[in-house]
C-alpha cells in the first residue's frame, strides 16, 4: 500500500470517528434538553397541585438523565481519544515517520467508559456538564420547600 493510499484510508477512517463523536455529543444534548423539560413540567406540576411527592419524583427523573447524559459524553470523549491516535498516525506518516498503528488496528470499537471516565467528567473543569444538574437539584429543594 502506497502513501497515497494509507493517507486516504486514515483520513476516511478519521472522519468515521468524527462523525461518531458528533453525533454522541448532540445525542447528549438531546437528552439533556428532553429531560430539563420533563423536569420543568414535573416542578410545575407539583405546585399546580401543591404535591411534594412529584417534587421527588421530578428528582428522580433529574438523577436517571444526568447519567444517561454522562454515559452518552463518555463514549463521545472515548471517540475523541480514537480520533486523536489517527490524527497522530496521519501526522506521523506525512513526516515520513513509522506509523505506530494501534494493537487493536483502526476500529470504530472504544474501550467500555468505566467509573474513572465518569469521575472525570465531574471534575471542575468539566463544569458545564455538570453545573445545570447542580442548579437544578438545588431549585428542586426550594420547589419541595415551597410546594409545602
Amino acid at each position: 500500500m502506497n502513501t497515497s493510499d494509507k493517507i486516504s484510508l486514515l483520513t476516511k477512517s478519521w472522519e468515521i470517528i468524527q462523525n461518531l463523536a458528533k453525533s454522541n455529543g448532540e445525542l447528549a444534548w438531546k437528552v439533556r434538553v428532553w429531560g430539563l423539560g420533563i423536569w420543568a413540567a414535573l416542578i410545575a406540576y407539583s405546585f399546580k397541585e401543591q404535591d411534594q411527592s412529584i417534587v421527588l419524583v421530578a428528582l428522580f427523573q433529574l438523577i436517571i438523565i444526568f447519567f444517561i447524559e454522562l454515559s452518552a459524553r463518555q463514549i463521545q470523549y472515548k471517540f475523541i481519544e480514537r480520533s486523536l491516535e489517527i490524527e497522530r498516525m496521519l501526522n506521523d506518516l506525512l513526516v515520513g515517520s513509522e506509523i505506530n498503528i494501534p494493537a487493536g488496528g483502526i476500529s470504530t470499537q472504544i474501550d467500555t467508559p468505566s467509573i474513572l471516565d465518569l469521575i472525570n467528567l465531574l471534575k471542575l473543569k468539566r463544569w458545564l456538564i455538570w453545573l445545570p444538574y447542580a442548579s437544578l437539584l438545588v431549585a428542586s429543594y426550594i420547589a419541595w420547600c415551597l410546594s409545602a
